[in-house]
């Protein structure tokens, strides 16, 4: 991040002496930053000279005046604009990926920018033996930062020129003198700021970054960095340089309507580069304090076809430049310009095919050739790292149903089946966000839930503001679960698909019946201790229920019904026999669960309660000479014992039925879960689940059999969508 930050300085410190303006702080700075406190960073002086060592930022950036992108009541008038150069914007002419584009972008802000000029010539003079290594080395580093910044598609980039170990480090005493009364000391201060390990002999470097939020519906990366060096040594004492770069921008994920252009959609974008350097030279016992900043704010907007692909993006850039210090006034030079460029999808991005062109004269004539070139050359870069945040929002606009809906009337899933009737369906696009109507193309509409089942046409269709695509579905003969039409579609503010975009009859109304069937076989003691004959608990139990089911807002499928239960006795005739019967109706409960008939998942899963059977339990014991123990027997069961003919509620299905799966009785939901249904082909059945159980308690054999099966419960003649 760092390395990223002092290379970019090369278009930031080249001397330029601007005209004079108001001085106040734009509106980017980021939430951590207060731009009415002042950071310091407290210099250590010690005896004798150390290395410089790293720390991290713990106090925020610097307190830097950055630039205003717009000029204030003292500057020039009305803009005035002035002739441009169309092959100033062929930088990128007859490039073929994204190496080439890259390699240009170094060359023109890398050794070509750093000795340019007059001044540019005398620094390399100064620098002598060492010029061209420190140029190489600039290109290098500009070379793999952009690297890093454009991503994987420059990743195998060949390296701009041979590779060379850079002499940033390499120690230049002269400059000291330069720093303090020289002309050219913009472009010696980058390269000693530019040594590989971003340190410096002689001084503490305190360094940060943080992240400057960007919209939630965006997509990019938008930061602010800053480094501040403190002398800390006694040939240092007294120098500070403390600089800031916020770089970065962003583009909406989806397209919106463009306010200039009825029927036209765009989608928004922004683009930040600020870097300031602040600076006090400590040279025999003379203060000088140096100012220099360079700034770009451009606002994107990225005109989108009727094919939902980005078209071109038009840029509308301020450009500042300011200086000042001990010398003069801080003050800013200001332009506007305006391109438009189309983002290479070939190259990741990269712009190509530079239009429209227009620029402003600068409002202050102080600034040089050399400034302009640099400040135009920076401006393409925006370009370059504002091309792959556009090709990234497209992804996002073009993924279906990401941005737009579908709509129809009559709504899905409201029109009831009849079979073979037509029905007109009115189809719209519209943005999710603001629940605008789009244009749209309607395409590759196709009966659901395969095709031949009834029939859509026209398979493609357009819609206008004021009149809706319309498709005529036929159903067919017989109903097939959701039956019906898909279709997608494909507008100026993004794509939908037939995943969410799907029109189908109203869904069949379901009805659960459940039917079980227990046998328990009696107890008989031939020869009990008592000395009579005894039968207890025989019984044959069949049960029944029709519940149709209602599907619940949240997606659950519920409902009651009615239970009917009848139970005759098994019990053998013999001197004490307990008898359970009856007949009679209760409740039965479906409690939530959920029901997919489509082929891929097939799943039912239900919370079934049955209601409590009513049977009762008679006592008949016929002998007057009943033993105490029996009696005491009898009276667990209510029963008084003797010639006794008593009745009490209990045992029966209920009992049984619950008795075998008391354990799963789920308490959240109410009832026990049945899963794992079997599909069924061809009938208005949907799916059965049949269970058997062995329901014996201690010495009397029991057995259960009870089957759940789902039907449709609409239209005689309906038949299921079959599982494959």
């Amino acid at each position: 991040m760092l390395g990223r930050f002092l290379l970019l300085l090369i278009v930031a410190l080249l001397t330029a002496n601007c005209g004079g303006g108001d001085k106040h702080l734009p509106s980017s700075n980021p939430p951590e930053y207060d731009p009415k406190k002042v950071y310091t960073t407290p210099a250590a002086l010690p005896s004798t000279p150390s290395a410089s060592v790293a720390k991290p930022a713990e106090q925020g950036p610097p307190s830097i005046q950055l630039p205003p992108f717009e000029p204030g009541p003292n500057e020039m008038g009305e803009w005035k604009k002035v002739p441009v150069n169309p092959a100033s914007l062929q930088l990128f002419t007859n490039v073929k990926n994204p190496c080439e584009a890259l390699s240009k972008i170094v060359q023109g802000l890398g050794s070509r920018q750093l000795f340019a000029g007059e001044d540019g010539q005398a620094f390399k003079k100064l620098l002598g033996a060492q010029a061209e290594s420190i140029a190489r080395s600039l290109d290098q580093q500009l070379f793999d930062n952009f690297k890093a910044q454009l991503g994987p598609n420059v990743a195998n980039c060949p390296s701009p020129g041979p590779a060379r170990k850079s002499r940033f480090d390499e120690p230049l005493h002269a400059p000291r003198f330069l720093l303090a009364t020289g002309p050219s000391h913009g472009s010696f201060q980058l390269a000693q700021s530019t040594a590989p390990a971003g340190e410096r002999e002689g001084f503490t470097v305190t360094k940060g970054s943080v992240n400057i939020p960007i919209p939630p519906d965006a997509v990019g990366k938008k930061s602010r960095e800053w480094r501040i060096e403190e002398g800390n040594s006694p040939g240092t004492a007294g120098d500070r340089k403390a600089f800031t770069l916020i770089n970065g921008g962003y583009a909406k994920k989806c397209p919106t309507p463009d306010l200039g252009e009825q029927g036209a959609y765009v989608v928004e974008g922004d683009y930040e580069f600020s870097l300031v350097v602040d600076q006090t030279i400590n040279f025999s016992n003379m203060i000088r304090t140096e100012y220099n900043a360079r700034g770009i704010h451009a606002t994107l907007k990225g005109r989108v076809g009727d094919d939902a692909r980005l078209q071109y993006v038009d840029l509308d850039a301020s450009l500042v430049i300011g200086r000042g210090g001990t010398n003069a006034p801080t003050s800013f030079a200001h332009q506007h310009q305006h391109m438009r460029f189309i983002p290479d999808r070939r190259a990741g991005g990269m712009p190509s095919e530079f239009s429209n062109w227009s620029v402003t004269e600068w409002d202050s004539a102080l600034v040089g050739t050399g400034q302009r070139d640099a400040m135009n050359m920076l401006l393409l870069a925006v370009t370059v790292f504002s091309g792959p945040f556009y090709l990234a929002a497209e992804g996002e606009w073009t993924t279906a149903n990401t941005c737009v809906e579908i709509i129809f009337t009559p709504p899905t899933k409201t029109k009831k089946f009849v079979p073979s009737e037509s029905t007109h369906v009115k189809t719209e696009l519209r943005t999710k966000k603001e629940q605008a109507l789009v244009p749209a193309k309607f395409k590759e509409a196709r009966e659901r839930p395969r095709e031949g089942n009834g029939r859509v046409s026209p398979r493609e269709d357009k819609s206008e503001l004021n009149r809706p695509a319309t498709f005529t579905y036929q159903a067919p003969a017989t109903r097939v679960q959701h039956s019906g039409f898909r279709v997608s579609a494909i507008s100026r503010a993004g794509v939908a698909e037939a995943k969410e975009a799907e029109w189908e009859v109203a869904p069949s109304a379901y009805v659960l019946e459940f039917k079980s069937h227990i046998v328990q076989e009696p107890l008989n003691l031939q020869n009990p201790p008592f000395g009579m004959f005894m039968s207890s608990n025989g019984f044959d139990a069949h049960v029944q229920a029709t519940v149709p089911l209602q599907h619940r807002d949240d997606g659950q499928w519920v409902g009651d019904g009615v239970m009917q239960y009848a139970t005759r006795t098994l019990t053998q005739p013999a001197s004490c026999e307990i008898r359970i019967q009856g007949n009679g109706t209760t409740t039965f409960h479906v409690n939530g669960g959920s029901i997919s008939s489509d082929p891929d998942p097939f799943a039912v899963n239900l919370t079934i309660l049955p209601g409590q059977s009513g049977e009762v339990a008679e006592t008949h014991c016929t002998s007057g000479n009943t033993p105490e123990k029996l009696k005491e027997l009898f009276a667990t069961q209510g029963v008084q014992g003797g010639d006794a003919h008593v009745t009490s509620k209990g045992g029966g299905w209920s009992g049984a039925f619950n008795f075998t799966r008391f354990r799963t009785f789920n308490w959240n939901k109410k009832g026990y879960e049945i899963g794992g249904w079997t599909p069924v082909r061809d009938s208005d059945v949907i799916a059965q689940k049949t269970i058997t159980v062995n329901c014996s308690m201690g010495m009397s054999a029991c057995r259960e059999e009870t089957t759940l099966t789902l039907r449709l419960a609409d239209e005689p003649g309906a038949t299921a969508s079959p599982p494959r």
